[in-house]
């Protein structure tokens, strides 16, 4: 795959994605408002993931998009951001270790 598909395929991947997060975060302040949402608890739990998670998502899509036609150096970096920001997230505990660690 070139890297002009690449980044044609993140642009349209990170569309979706943004326009995801516009609509459940709107779904969202609307039920804040008119509560529309009482009985349907599942869609309810779905949308905040969604709020939690879909805002890292677009940046690291976006951040794809930038460093794919970037240098070798440059794309290892960014992943090494992307995978600390995501352990940061899913284990804490290894977060704290690893702050641990640096602080000694």
């Amino acid at each position: 795959m070139s890297k002009e598909s690449r980044k044609k395929v993140l642009d349209i991947l990170g569309m979706f994605c943004a326009v995801i997060t516009i609509v459940a975060y709107l779904l969202l302040v609307i039920d804040a408002q008119w509560s529309f949402l009482g009985n349907v608890s599942w869609l309810y739990n779905i949308l905040l993931v969604i709020k939690t998670y879909a805002p890292l998502v677009v940046v690291a899509i976006v951040g794809l998009e930038f460093v794919s036609t970037k240098g070798l150096l440059i794309r290892i970096i960014y992943y090494a951001m992307i995978a600390l920001i995501v352990i940061s997230m899913f284990f804490p505990a290894t977060w704290q270790q690893l702050v641990g660690l640096i602080q000694k």
